[in-house]
């Protein structure tokens, strides 16, 4: 088997059962949806091929041999066509799936149908009675004639991928109409550049959360795919190819992209909420108030900062140190038990303590010697570890609860066959939307275009409810604050929503205070103007950095960089900083490059955003204690959340991260440069 191949089959393993938890779902049998282009990438004709093989394999089909590669769904020839069918309704799977090529004008339509299709499946006519599907309680045949409609009108999607000559329709209605329950639980979205673009949509992914699928998106294929696609065309005779193109199949790139998304879930939580609560618990010097018996006087004390408990967790997680080496993660001066005098839990703020003013300041160390300084203080740390707490909720993996949060009204099908459900089903089903942060109107947020969306507000003269918070439908992926699991939140945003962009992982902060960063660091990749990841040659470009601006950069900078900063200044008129953020990923880096900017910031190391955009944090004039006092003033500029029009990503040579006595070593990343993740542990 082909490394490429190998790598997929390992990355859809993680995304299934780990990230997302398919298996986890009882009650009714869940179905998976892949979702490709028409004419897909090589890219995407290897991770399609993963998923089969690994939904394949789970269901106990005999995997291939391992040595050897046999033809993939799609061929490799670039004009090849994604198939579309189904697979295991016909037999006891525990998981079944289907293929969808993506067409913009009825993707929404059609899953929407085929949910509502999937929940007729067992006994219809007990359903129609409880569900009023038919809206006739006695009327069983008429609920038979429904779900016939409905089936006829998906067959095209519910075709067996091997059904030969004979007539496969009716055997296999009768088999959904009388077996098992079944659930549209999953949709993994492998996409050539983003399916939403397409759409024209805001948010393609709300939708999907908002009917209750567990979602991975793979995005911008294409340009992690460019050399493999390139050693296919010069293979390629007319419609014939070579009998050595398998050779693309090992092409570096797709292994490393792959690979990064076989990052397991809890390694990047562990490591990931190590770092955050760290960053969080250093960021601001506290004191604790304790007032005696009588209930007379206070008695101030300054708040001891110790190892929180997810450091402590991150020390005994195996899955980590099979990774990483020793050193990675480490605490000066403290035992490694986390035992302090006169200490409490890092990751725990006593109620009764308050800010007194910035903590240790956070210093980025890059190879070659060059520092970079926070003093004034962090945002609050997000984390994007592609652990999700809903998928290991209880009540969200029993199929009654499922179909109570999520219902769906039951769509009309077309009378012209391929056309699943109607403008009126899509009306309907978006009324039965939870809503996103309490805001009512955010239900339909992803099926706007932007500026329908915000005119939509105006009209009604309501706010747009991303300007408090966290930013849930911005250009960021889903993230979560680091103190909490998000498990309260209702609606598709943060807690509950199942799913999100891979590869993860990574801690996201930036300077409380843009004023308060300071110093240089050297810059060793940087997105070229068409957006690839770009190493910068013939060595890695330095920045001086005053106050949070970018003020100088070193005379042997590639031009693209500094076209890119002056692009910035003519704009914005300075060029500031705003996010730090830490990839956490040892299958990417230096030496493991991708070239699509958004899968590469997830290498273990740094990145800083050049421009003011960055809308997951709002800005404050004032960090504040929670009675309202002001503990620290900000002395920078206060940025509105839509202030500025670029966010670039830069990548930063950087060896160690330090606050105070917490210490991340970005050079004890991936034991061995040469490993692979560990397959098939689901």
């Amino acid at each position: 088997m082909s490394s490429a191949l190998q790598a997929a089959r390992t990355c859809a393993n993680t995304i299934l059962w780990q990230s997302l938890r398919i298996d986890a779902f009882q009650g009714a049998t869940p179905h998976v949806l892949l979702v490709v282009d028409h004419t897909p990438c090589t890219l995407q004709k290897v991770l399609l091929e993963g998923y089969i093989q690994e939904l394949n394999r789970f269901n106990g089909e005999a995997p291939e041999a391992p040595n050897v590669v046999g033809p993939l769904r799609v061929g490799l020839h670039s004009s090849a066509k994604t198939p579309c069918f189904s697979k295991g309704f016909k037999s006891n799977w525990r998981v079944t799936y289907g293929v969808l090529p993506f067409k913009a004008d009825r993707f929404l339509d059609d899953v929407r149908t085929l949910q509502a299709f999937l929940r007729l499946c067992g006994h219809p006519s007990d359903k129609a009675s409880s569900e009023s599907v038919t809206g006739d309680a006695d009327g069983s045949v008429k609920a038979r004639e429904k779900m016939r409609q409905m089936f006829d009108s998906l067959s095209w999607l519910l075709t067996p991928e091997e059904r030969g000559e004979m007539e496969w329709e009716d055997p296999l209605f009768e088999r959904l109409c009388n077996g098992s329950d079944r659930e549209l639980l999953g949709c993994i979205l492998i996409q050539r550049n983003a399916f939403q673009n397409e759409l024209d949509k805001y948010r393609l992914r709300l939708d999907l959360f908002n009917m209750g699928l567990r979602v991975a998106e793979h995005n911008h294929l294409e340009i992690m795919s460019a050399s493999a696609d390139d050693v296919l065309a010069s293979k390629c005779d007319g419609d014939s190819i070579s009998d050595d193109t398998n050779c693309c199949l090992d092409n570096d790139e797709l292994v490393h992209y792959m690979r990064s998304c076989s990052f397991k879930p809890d390694v990047a939580e562990a490591i990931g909420r190590a770092i955050a609560d760290s960053i969080d618990v250093w960021s601001w010097s506290r004191k604790i108030s304790r007032k005696e018996e009588n209930g007379e006087g206070n008695d101030c004390r300054p708040l001891q900062v110790v190892p929180p408990a997810s450091f402590q967790s991150a020390l005994s997680n195996e899955g980590l140190w099979s990774l990483y080496s020793s050193g990675v993660l480490t605490w000066k001066g403290r035992a490694l038990d986390g035992e302090g005098d006169g200490g409490t839990d890092g990751s725990v703020v006593p109620e009764t303590s308050f800010i007194t003013g910035p903590g240790a300041p956070l210093r980025i160390i890059c190879c070659t010697g060059q520092v970079l300084t926070y003093d004034g203080g962090m945002e609050d740390c997000l984390l994007n570890t592609g652990y999700y707490a809903a998928a290991h909720a209880s009540e969200r993996n029993m199929v009654q609860n499922h179909r109570l949060r999520f219902a769906v009204h039951h769509a009309e099908p077309s009378n012209q066959g391929e056309n699943a459900a109607t403008a009126g089903a899509e009306e309907a089903a978006a009324a039965t939307l939870l809503p996103m942060d309490g805001v009512g109107d955010t239900g339909r947020h992803g099926r706007l275009k932007k500026k329908e969306y915000l005119a939509m507000l105006k009209l009604k003269g309501a706010k747009d409810s991303t300007k408090c918070g966290l930013s849930h439908s911005c250009e960021e992926d889903v993230v979560r604050a680091s103190g909490t699991d998000g498990s309260n939140v209702a609606g598709a945003c943060v807690g509950s929503s199942i799913g999100g962009t891979f590869p993860v992982g990574e801690v996201i902060s930036e300077s409380f205070d843009l004023s308060k960063l300071n110093g240089t660091c050297d810059v060793f990749a940087y997105p070229s103007l068409s957006k690839a990841v770009t190493m910068a040659q013939p060595k890695p470009a330095t920045l001086t950095i005053v106050k949070g601006v970018v003020t100088d950069i070193s005379p042997d900078a590639p031009d693209e960089l500094v076209e890119l900063i002056e692009l910035v200044r003519q704009t914005e008129g300075s060029c500031y900083v705003r996010e730090l953020g830490i990839g956490l990923s040892p299958y990417l880096g230096r030496d493991r490059v991708v070239s699509d900017v958004t899968a590469f910031e997830r290498q273990f190391g740094v990145h800083l955003s050049l421009g003011q955009r960055h809308p997951l944090f709002v800005k404050q004039s004032s960090k504040r204690n929670a009675d309202g006092s002001v503990a620290v003033s900000v002395d920078g500029p206060v940025l509105k959340r839509r202030a500025g029009k670029y966010h670039i990503d830069v990548f930063l040579d950087a060896a160690r991260l330090e606050m105070g006595d917490f210490t991340v070593d970005f050079t004890k990343g991936l034991v061995s440069s040469s490993a692979a993740p560990a397959a098939f542990a689901g």
